[in-house]
């Protein structure tokens, strides 16, 4: 009788091991995204006519982007018109500081609140008084610090930094994490990791992995001649990779409803 109690003690003890071992495996299997792969498309500073213009020759691929404005004061009621239109038809109206400033050398030299009280709160008010809904952050020349993050996030949901360079795609930092704080990757002509075919190999990637990528461009043109300039046909080969493979534009507005 003893020997039949142990023999099953033992299989007790053997199935509610491999029971817990099962639901161990169960808790460590990672969710996967159930969010379409895709690009944020971003544009820095107050090229206002410059991406109107852009709105409509990429109109075809049913895109949308995020346009980070700075020197909002300094705007043609003409050129808020634009913006306005811009955010009605669902593009996505952010800010880019009011004089576009050395983030963290400002701070370092003013303090963080008159940071706040000449560039972020005046900003806002302009533009919440014009209409425009802003709820994102993108940092002048990329110049930020954890102060400066912890700084902006009480005024902001997002911010967004910048990154460089033609690291294989599984090693590039421009993917939105969905964390507050991301990275963008510049596809102006002038940036040294210019490359068409390179940004398109990270759209493939992302495709791939179910990932989305961040750009970030400045002036839009057709050809460009300057620093700071973004050719249309850049952004068609974009929009075309991201239309014909079923991804998915997103603002970054939309980033944040994603789960």
């Amino acid at each position: 009788m003893l020997k039949l109690n142990y023999y099953f003690i033992c299989l007790i003890s053997i199935f509610v091991l491999n029971s817990c071992t099962h639901e161990e495996d169960a808790i460590k299997e990672p969710k996967k995204s159930t969010n379409r792969a895709g690009v944020v498309l971003t544009f820095d500073d107050d090229y206002v006519d410059e991406w109107f213009n852009a709105n409509i020759k990429l109109k075809q691929y049913n895109w949308k982007g995020t346009f980070y404005v700075t020197h909002f004061d300094k705007l043609s009621e003409s050129q808020i018109r634009e913006l306005t239109y811009l955010q009605q038809n669902g593009n996505e109206i952010a800010a880019h500081g009011l004089n576009h400033v050395h983030t963290t050398k400002y701070i370092k030299e003013f303090g963080g609140k008159e940071f706040i009280d000449k560039e972020i709160a005046p900003m806002l008010t302009l533009m919440k008084n014009k209409g425009l809904d802003v709820t994102d952050f993108s940092y002048p020349y990329g110049d930020r610090s954890v102060e400066s993050d912890q700084l902006l996030f009480n005024h902001f949901k997002t911010l967004r930094g910048t990154t460089y360079g033609n690291e294989a795609p599984n090693f590039q930092n421009c993917y939105y994490q969905n964390k507050p704080l991301f990275f963008g990757l510049g596809i102006d002509n002038s940036y040294a990791h210019f490359s068409v075919p390179y940004f398109i190999s990270l759209l493939q990637y992302a495709k791939d992995n179910n990932k989305i990528v961040v750009f970030y461009a400045h002036k839009t043109v057709a050809k460009a001649t300057n620093n700071y300039e973004t050719e249309f046909k850049t952004l068609e080969e974009i929009c075309k990779f991201v239309k014909n493979n079923d991804m998915k534009f997103y603002t970054v507005n939309d980033l944040q409803k994603l789960k």
